[in-house]
């Protein structure tokens, strides 16, 4: 992987942290410095740590946006980081969902033993995969067995040829309900995949 993607994904990745991070501090933490102000403060000290650019954006209950940015966009040309850029967070976003369903949990909302038959009737299903079958913790550990069948990035070539690809939900789900589930293996009390569902590849 070149430095460069590297650093791109570096991007990516300290962005989903920050917004992550301000989320739960624009609600839980209304006093003391603006949203903004801390957002500018944040994106600095991102910066600080070696991330050649950082943009954060938090929405909100009114819809209003606050957005803060610090550091290059791009590193030939020193272009600035833009307030309306777009970064692809990839499986980044996997760490905010998984937040996401815990706070739920905590608060009752959903158990993690509850089956994704029951949040997504009919969803998952065919060709051995049973929506019945799977809780939500399964998911969240990588052991429901549901394929993922995305093309890799193992390549900074495959990485340019794929990187403008756009999935919507329903073309992730058809393609994983296109291959039957991977295997399990048995121990006591419990079965494990053998696979990670985020990159379907046997242990």
């Amino acid at each position: 992987m070149t430095s460069t993607l590297r650093k791109h994904l570096a991007v990516a990745i300290g962005v989903a942290t920050l917004l992550a991070a301000e989320a739960g501090t624009a609600v839980a933490q209304p006093a003391g410095p603006s949203v903004v102000e801390q957002l500018r403060q944040d994106v600095a000290t991102i910066h600080a740590l070696g991330v050649s650019g950082v943009q954060a954006r938090v929405i909100g209950p009114d819809g209003r946006q606050s957005v803060a940015t610090s550091g290059t966009a791009d590193l030939t040309t020193g272009r600035p980081v833009s307030s309306d850029g777009y970064f692809r967070m990839a499986g980044t976003s996997k760490t905010l969902v998984a937040t996401v369903v815990l706070q739920l949990e905590a608060e009752g909302r959903l158990s993690l033993d509850d089956r994704a038959d029951h949040w997504l009737p009919g969803v998952v299903q065919g060709n051995g995969n049973d929506g019945t079958r799977i809780s939500i913790r399964q998911p969240l550990r990588h052991t429901s067995g549901i394929r993922d069948d995305l093309p890799g990035y193992t390549t900074p070539e495959e990485y340019h040829q794929q990187r403008h690809n756009v999935y919507e939900p329903k073309q992730l789900v058809d393609l994983a309900m296109a291959h039957e589930p991977e295997d399990f293996l048995s121990f006591p009390g419990r079965s494990v995949a053998r696979c990670d569902a985020a990159g379907a590849r046997r242990r």
